[in-house]
């Protein structure tokens, strides 16, 4: 029987492990709740994981401390939320946008204490990373982005370098680290394609996102939401090892897996507009033996959710989910 770690990392390369891996983002206030389900009153990311069945947790202070020059308002549960009304409108704000240094911060060191902790529990071990493209949006706000797409790319490109130039710098160090994988985070589109059209993404963001590609040696996933169809291919350039989390309906899984399933893994896919937060724990545990069956077979999957695992989910399902994963998911399927 493998190790978690040895289990998602063996899909991670498209190869079959001895089960489906699992892993997921977890919201704090189901989180919480899950804890509670499981008897306990607190747990460490190793134990639960272990207690949810994960196979992988990850470090997401560098993903937490970048840069994102937006208005902000926290809710009732102390969770910031971005408002999309940006503060940067010229060249000179570009100055607002301060990065940390991750050795002199002492993130580094907190990222090396994460892997000491948790490198022992033989779970796979990421670390968290914003690439760029969605705090350059947000830092623009939505009308600014739109405006500079149309008549100032310069704007665009000046805060979206600077996102990599950043994230190229701190490569060698997060590596030599101990991780495992990155999972850079950029949610890109909505359900209908998108956020911008095809061609802006290759003329502004692709050269510019292949450098920090380039400069990644260990392997990456690749995280956002929505319709990604009409710029897969170009993603797939990028040589990410994975892309999350494939978004019912708006992707279809099966296609997906039949034209790229020996290009790239597969990480998500279980509905949360019905399934996790409204539906029943049989449809969870069929839709989960569904996939499994279907997107399984050769390896190159780990199961997860649509996006995350959401504080709008039934508890009772997720554990649903958990068990279905470690019911219907041992190989050969």
């Amino acid at each position: 029987m493998m190790t978690p770690k040895q289990r998602f990392m063996k899909a991670l390369n498209l190869e079959e492990p001895d089960q489906v891996p699992f892993a997921d983002w977890v919201d704090p206030g189901i989180r919480q709740k899950l804890v509670q389900a499981m008897g306990k009153e607190s747990m460490d990311d190793a134990q639960f994981a272990q207690g949810i069945g994960f196979d992988a947790i990850g470090f997401q202070d560098l993903y937490n401390m970048s840069p994102v020059c937006d208005e902000t308002k926290m809710d009732d549960q102390g969770r910031l939320h971005y408002m999309g009304r940006g503060k940067i409108r010229t060249q000179k704000d570009l100055s607002m946008m301060i990065f940390p240094d991750i050795v002199k911060d002492g993130i580094l060191d907190k990222a090396k204490r994460f892997i000491d902790d948790f490198g022992k529990k033989d779970l796979a071990l990421y670390c968290g990373i914003r690439p760029g493209i969605q705090p350059t949006y947000l830092s623009l706000g939505w009308m600014g982005f739109a405006e500079s797409l149309l008549g100032d790319k310069k704007l665009i490109t000046g805060i979206y370098d600077r996102y990599i130039e950043w994230n190229c710098r701190n490569m060698d160090l997060l590596e030599a680290a101990g991780f495992d994988f990155f999972f850079l985070y950029d949610d890109i589109a909505y359900r209908n394609g998108t956020m911008f059209s095809p061609d802006a993404y290759r003329e502004v963001f692709l050269p510019r996102f292949k450098l920090l590609s380039d400069a990644i040696t260990i392997p990456w996933a690749y995280h956002s939401d929505g319709d990604l169809t009409k710029i897969f291919d170009d993603l797939l350039s990028l040589g990410m090892n994975a892309i999350n989390p494939i978004e019912p309906p708006t992707m279809d899984i099966e296609k997906i897996k039949e034209e790229y399933g020996g290009k790239v893994a597969l990480w998500g896919n279980i509905d949360l507009i019905h399934t996790l937060p409204y539906g029943t724990i049989e449809e969870v545990e069929a839709e989960v033996k569904e996939r499994i069956n279907k997107i399984g077979k050769g390896g190159g999957f780990i199961l997860g959710t649509a996006n995350s695992i959401t504080d709008f989910c039934k508890v009772e399902n997720v554990m649903a989910m958990s068990h279905a994963v470690k019911k219907y998911g041992q190989y050969p399927i």
